[in-house]
């Protein structure tokens, strides 16, 4: 099994809207590219250990656990042929 992490966009887009923040400003906040963040909000990536770190240091997300701000799935390995 390997783990991957998917941000809860629900809980994001509703920090971003209290804080009058465009997406474009939050990825710029994070050292991401938009299309990057964009990505990462309609679950086309899933957040590497790197940005998972990222948003617990910023200051948007201070304060909520990182229960909130991301999932954790557990996505059987494939195996080589």
């Amino acid at each position: 099994m390997t783990l991957r992490y998917l941000l809860r966009p629900d809980t994001v887009r509703a920090l971003v809207d209290a804080h009058h923040l465009t997406h474009t400003q939050v990825a710029a906040r994070l050292g991401l590219s938009r299309a990057y963040w964009s990505q990462l909000l309609h679950a086309r990536r899933a957040l590497t250990p790197n940005t998972r770190r990222r948003l617990l240091d910023c200051d948007l997300f201070a304060g909520v656990p990182d229960a909130d701000l991301w999932e954790r799935l557990e996505v059987p390995t494939r195996e080589a042929s």
